[in-house]
């Protein structure tokens, strides 16, 4: 994937439709922040940020989480999709930094963080980060492994009306007992005063989802 661009051809206007489902739901009033797992060249991280800017959503922040070193180890029950393999999809901190910058993303509203999920994602750095309720949380880390690990940090910031976009629902096929599709099950089994409104997939293997508390709907 030479360039700066998306490895999934419908991520970029899925963000830009999430961005506007999140401020119509909120009817004008702060739809919280972005949270992006899996950054890759950084290209979706900017969509983002443009989409916010092109709303007049000025008090988003955004939040990125990556290694910057590719893909964990595949263990487990991700050992059964061959395609995925540790270093897979590795770009620097510096590189996306540089795109972010030649794109004119304010680093002001931004925040990368570095380091495989399993390692950063604490209580410590929450507080550390101020991390506010979340509007709209891209998980594009394709892994069961890290996707649970990520919504499990996420627990306490998704709220009723948190937009969920998983860029891998589809990864590994049909089966609800893996990858995304998972994490996501594990994650409403643990919080059972939320339910998920499915509302759009897109081109290759993602789906959106709109977060119902079941006590406001």
């Amino acid at each position: 994937n030479s360039g700066f661009k998306s490895l999934s051809p419908g991520a970029p206007k899925a963000i830009d439709m999430a961005f506007k489902i999140a401020k119509q739901q909120h009817q004008g009033g702060p739809i919280g922040d972005y949270y992006e797992f899996g950054l890759y060249k950084g290209y979706t991280f900017y969509r983002a940020f443009r989409a916010a800017l092109e709303l007049g959503l000025d008090d988003v922040r955004f939040f990125g989480f990556d290694s910057f070193q590719g893909l964990p180890q595949v263990e487990g029950i991700d050992k059964s999709e061959s395609r995925f393999f540790e270093g897979q999809f590795a770009c620097s901190q510096e590189q996306v930094e540089k795109n972010l910058r030649k794109h004119k993303v304010d680093f002001h509203r931004i925040e990368l963080v570095k380091g495989f999920y399993e390692d950063t994602l604490t209580e410590e750095l929450k507080k550390s980060l101020n991390a506010g309720f979340a509007g709209v949380i891209l998980f594009d880390c394709d892994l069961y492994s890290s996707t649970r690990t990520a919504l499990s940090w996420l627990e306490g910031l998704i709220i009723d009306k948190t937009v969920l976009v998983f860029d891998d629902w589809y990864s590994f096929a049909e089966s609800n007992e893996l990858g995304q599709q998972q994490a996501l099950k594990e994650f409403l089994n643990r919080n059972q005063q939320f339910e998920v409104e499915p509302v759009m997939e897109f081109e290759r293997n993602g789906k959106m989802f709109l977060v119902h508390h079941r006590d406001k709907r």
